[in-house]
């Protein structure tokens, strides 16, 4: 979540509005659900046998959940 904040301090444009921001960043959460198998197999092929699909799925939610808390 401190992405954009960073971005801004390296000079970036961000979006004036929250509802803008929301609008780009939201739509990432649902191509991945229901279930994180899309975002859980790069991750296991290096080794990450701990970023299962149920943990990846708890992260997504918590983000989008932080999204609508922060830009709704």
């Amino acid at each position: 979540m401190s992405f954009a904040e960073e971005y801004a301090g390296a000079g970036g444009r961000l979006a004036a509005s929250g509802a803008d921001h929301l609008y780009r960043r939201l739509p990432d959460a649902p191509a991945h659900a229901p279930d994180a198998e899309k975002v859980a197999v790069p991750r296991r092929e290096p080794g990450r046998t701990d970023l299962t699909p149920e943990v990846l799925t708890a992260r997504l939610e918590g983000w989008a959940e932080c999204l609508l808390d922060r830009f709704a």
